[in-house]
C-alpha cells in the first residue's frame, strides 16, 4: 500500500515531497477527490428533546458548480492528472467506478463522523483496502486519513451516543490529528485517560500517533514513517 496520512494536508511545503515519492514519475495520472467531510452540514436533534448524544447532521444546502475545488483539485491540474469528484452521496456504484480508475484517492479532512457514515454507505469498506492493495495511492487529511483507522471515537465516543465510531481498519493504528508542540505532553496525558475509558467499554488495543500539522504517516509496502518537522510521538 501507499499511503500520506496527513494532519492538515498534503500541499504543506513539508510533506508535498513524500507524496511526489509515493506517486513517482508516472505521468497523466487520474485523481479521485473525496470532499464528503467537508460538506456543509449541521448536527440537529432528529426529534425534539433529543439528547446530544441522539442528534444527527444533516446537510445545510445542496452541492454548487464547485463541489470538490479546493487547494488539492488546482494543484493537480497544474500537475496535468485528470480529477474526478467521487461524492459518495452518489450512487454507490458510480463512486465504485471512479475509485477503481483512480491512480490517487484524495480525501478531505472536516466531520469525521459524516465522512465514516457516506462511506460506508457507499460501501467503501467492502472494496476499498482491494483497491489500495493494487498500489493506488490514498491521501488522506485528518478525517480523511482517521477514515482508515480502526475507530475514530477516541476523545468521544461513549456506549451512550449512537453515532458509529468503528473505521474502516486499513491501517492498525489511530490517528490524532492537529496537535501542536507546546500541548504534546498535556495531549499525551489526556489521551492515555481517554484510552482507558475507551478501554473500559470495548477492545482498544491499537497505538496512537500524534500528528502535528506538517506531519503525516507515510506508508510505502512494509515501511510505516511518521514524517515533517518537530516532535515524532507516538503511544
Amino acid at each position: 500500500m501507499k499511503m500520506l496520512l496527513t494532519s492538515n494536508g498534503f500541499l504543506d511545503i513539508s510533506l508535498e515531497k513524500y507524496f511526489l515519492d509515493l506517486v513517482g514519475d508516472r505521468k497523466n495520472l487520474r485523481v479521485a477527490i473525496i470532499p464528503n467531510a467537508s460538506d456543509p452540514i449541521e448536527w440537529v436533534p432528529e426529534k425534539e428533546g433529543d439528547p446530544v448524544s441522539a442528534y444527527v447532521a444533516k446537510l445545510t444546502r445542496p452541492n454548487d458548480v464547485d463541489y470538490g475545488k479546493g487547494k488539492d483539485y488546482d494543484y493537480f491540474i497544474s500537475k496535468g492528472y485528470e480529477v474526478a469528484i467521487a461524492d459518495l452521496k452518489e450512487d454507490p456504484m458510480e463512486v465504485k467506478k471512479k475509485l477503481e480508475s483512480a491512480d490517487i484517492i484524495d480525501v478531505w479532512g472536516g466531520d469525521g463522523n459524516w465522512l465514516l457514515d457516506w462511506a460506508k454507505k457507499a460501501k467503501l469498506d467492502t472494496y476499498l483496502k482491494d483497491i489500495l492493495d493494487r498500489g493506488t495511492v490514498y491521501v488522506g487529511a485528518s478525517a480523511g486519513s482517521c477514515l482508515l483507522t480502526p475507530d475514530i471515537g477516541l476523545g468521544w465516543w461513549t456506549p451512550e451516543w449512537n453515532l458509529d465510531h468503528v473505521g474502516l481498519g486499513i491501517v492498525d493504528f489511530i490517528i490524532s490529528p492537529h496537535n501542536k508542540e507546546v500541548e504534546l505532553s498535556a495531549n499525551i496525558e489526556k489521551t492515555n485517560k481517554l484510552r482507558e475509558q475507551m478501554q473500559s467499554h470495548i477492545s482498544y488495543p491499537w497505538k496512537i500517533y500524534f500528528l502535528q500539522d506538517g506531519q503525516a504517516i507515510k506508508i510505502d509496502g512494509d515501511k510505516i514513517e511518521h514524517v515533517g518537522p518537530g516532535t515524532k510521538t507516538c503511544i
